[in-house]
């Protein structure tokens, strides 16, 4: 991954998202895989879904990711019960300081899987850094459902900019959406649709941006696990199905050029690994972000200096110096 040689390797922020897949099986194998690729990404936050839960809320599969990367599990919530045992859930993980953290409600409580994790981080450069990890409602006749959770999600956003507007804050939104690129809640966060309230909004999609157009897909036909997953809800022939873009990182507001704007993006967790094998049927995807400095404001007495005076001054500046003749 390249990111662009304008910006300062030290103001860059990583970010990784993975739907980990909550299924049991192997599911030691494929945490050590997640836990592998984590070292040599190195994200400075990690977003996940899926996650698996035990019975009583405690998570073996978060306390060993967090061993292994140093990372603080943020946010974790374990929502519903799966089908082959256990609990699942969302969660957040970080090794920044955390400013705060908890769960969004998305207003759709007839859907199990109904709360996002968020945590409001300290990023090196003193900039709050707002992470949102989210799993979107399943199934091709969810989009209202799914439009309802992000403008969910987009409202709690907005009011934890407002509260942290004096740190300058950038906010990241990443997950599985379980949505193609161009569906209505795709089309609500570019600004092109209206949301569940009939308001709009706009967030900055890192693969519009910096994506590479071979690595598209976060769901792959040919991915052992997309096919288990396939069969699992009825698909025989799980060669037949396309391959989707339904993964996700969005940083909040028209971002580009500006603090929280995406400069490089990679897939990751995939089966081009090492080990020549996914670690879950969701490739994820690692974004750098650009998180600038806090910039010292400009002193009151210099915005009440009008501009012909301040010229004045600089002509006499240069006289004394010899400078203008």
């Amino acid at each position: 991954m390249n990111p662009l040689n304008a910006v300062p390797a030290d103001e860059l922020l990583r970010l990784t998202t993975l739907n980990l897949n909550h299924s049991p099986d192997e599911v030691e194998r494929r945490t050590g895989l997640v836990c592998d690729e984590l070292g040599a990404l190195k994200p400075a936050v990690l977003c996940l879904q899926e996650v698996r839960f035990e019975e009583d809320g405690t998570s073996v599969q978060l306390e060993a990711i967090a061993a292994e990367t140093g990372m603080d599990v943020l946010a974790a919530t374990a929502q519903c019960t799966h089908k082959h045992g256990g609990l699942t859930g969302n969660a957040v993980l970080s090794a920044l300081p955390s400013l705060e953290s908890g769960s969004i409600f998305l207003q759709t409580p007839q859907i199990p899987l109904n709360l996002a994790e968020y945590a409001v981080l300290q990023a090196p450069t003193g900039r709050a850094v707002i992470v949102v990890s989210a799993h979107l409602a399943w199934g091709g006749d969810m989009e209202g459902t799914r439009l309802v959770q992000t403008t969910a999600i987009d409202a709690r956003v907005r009011d934890l900019m407002r509260r942290y507007k004096d740190r300058y804050p950038v906010a990241l939104l990443a997950g599985d959406f379980n949505t193609a690129p161009g569906s209505d809640t795709n089309r609500y966060l570019n600004g092109q649709g209206a949301g569940a309230d009939g308001g709009y909004t706009f967030w900055t999609e890192a693969f519009a941006l910096v994506g590479n157009p071979d690595e598209a897909a976060t769901v792959a036909a040919a991915n052992p696990w997309t096919q288990k997953t396939a069969r699992g809800v009825g698909i025989e022939f799980s060669e037949m199905l396309p391959d989707r873009r339904i993964d996700y990182v969005w940083t909040y507001g028209w971002a580009y050029g500006r603090p929280g704007c995406p400069v490089a993006m990679q897939r990751s967790f995939t089966d081009t690994t090492r080990y020549g094998y996914p670690a879950s049927d969701h490739y994820g995807l690692t974004v750098d972000v650009w998180s600038p400095p806090i910039l010292a404001e400009v002193p009151a007495e210099l915005l009440a200096v009008d501009d012909d005076v301040l010229a004045g001054q600089l002509v006499l500046d240069l006289e004394e110096t010899g400078a203008l003749v």
